[in-house]
C-alpha cells in the first residue's frame, strides 16, 4: 500500500532530511514513526501524500508512484488520505459541524450524503454533542478530535497523524491514541508520527524509530 525504496530527500544543496529509508506499509497496518525534532519524520509523511517528491529513490503509495504521478492526479490520491496536524487546521469561523462537512464539499459530495456522513463520523468519534460549537470553545483534545472526523469523514485508506498530541494535555493525549487505535481496529491504517518515545512504547504496534533522517531501528512489537 505504501512502499519507500531508498529515498533520499536533500534540501539547499548537500543537506540530507532523509537518506536511503526503505519500508513498506500494508493494507490496515498501525506504524507510529518516533524520533526527535528534525529526525525527518515529517519529511517522509509529506512524501505519502505528495506534497514534496525524493531527490533519489521512489515512493509509491495506492498505486501511484513519485516517480510517474501527474499533477491532475495528486488531488485523487490525497482524497484517499486524511491527514491530521498538531495544530489541528480548524476552520475559525465555522462550526464543527461546518468544519467537518468541508472537506466533503470541496468534492462535490451531493449535500443530503454529506449530513449523514458528518453526523456518523462525529458520532463515532466521539464529539457529535459539540458539532454546533465553534474551535475556540474546545480543549485542544477535542479540537483534535474534530480534525480526526474531518479526516476520516472522506473514507481514506490511511489516516497520517503528524505529531496529533503535540499541543494536548497527557488526558487528552491518552484519548487520541485510544482513539487512533480504535479506528485502526475498524480497518483504517494508521501511520503517526511522534517525538514522544514514552507514547509508544507500550504500544503493541510496529514502531520506526528515526534519527538524523535515517532509519535506525524498525520492529514488529508482540501483538496481543
Amino acid at each position: 500500500m505504501i512502499d519507500f525504496n531508498h529515498v533520499d530527500k536533500i534540501f539547499q544543496k548537500d543537506w540530507y532530511a532523509l537518506r536511503d529509508i526503505t519500508f513498506h506499509l500494508d493494507k490496515g497496518e498501525f506504524l507510529f514513526i518516533v524520533g526527535p525534532s528534525g529526525a525527518g519524520k515529517s519529511t517522509l509523511l509529506k512524501l505519502i501524500y505528495m506534497d514534496i517528491f525524493p531527490t533519489r529513490g521512489e515512493v509509491k503509495v495506492a498505486g501511484y508512484s513519485s516517480s510517474s504521478i501527474k499533477t491532475n492526479e495528486i488531488p485523487i490520491l490525497r482524497r484517499k488520505i486524511g491527514v491530521i496536524f498538531q495544530d489541528f487546521k480548524l476552520l475559525p469561523y465555522k462550526n464543527i459541524y461546518e468544519n467537518v462537512a468541508f472537506a466533503l464539499e470541496v468534492t462535490n459530495t451531493p449535500r443530503r450524503k454529506i449530513k449523514k456522513k458528518v453526523i456518523n463520523t462525529l458520532a463515532e468519534i466521539g464529539i457529535s454533542h459539540k458539532r454546533h460549537s465553534y474551535p475556540h470553545q474546545l480543549s485542544g483534545g477535542e479540537q483534535q478530535k474534530v480534525a480526526i472526523a474531518r479526516a476520516l469523514v472522506r473514507e481514506p485508506f490511511i489516516l497520517i497523524a503528524d505529531e496529533p498530541t503535540g499541543n494536548i494535555d497527557p488526558e487528552g493525549t491518552d484519548e487520541i491514541i485510544k482513539l487512533l487505535l480504535d479506528i485502526n481496529a475498524s480497518g483504517t491504517a494508521v501511520l503517526m508520527a511522534t517525538h514522544e518515545r514514552k507514547l509508544v512504547d507500550n504500544a503493541p504496534k510496529r514502531k520506526i524509530v528515526m534519527e538524523e533522517g535515517k532509519i535506525v531501528e524498525d520492529t514488529d512489537a508482540v501483538h496481543n
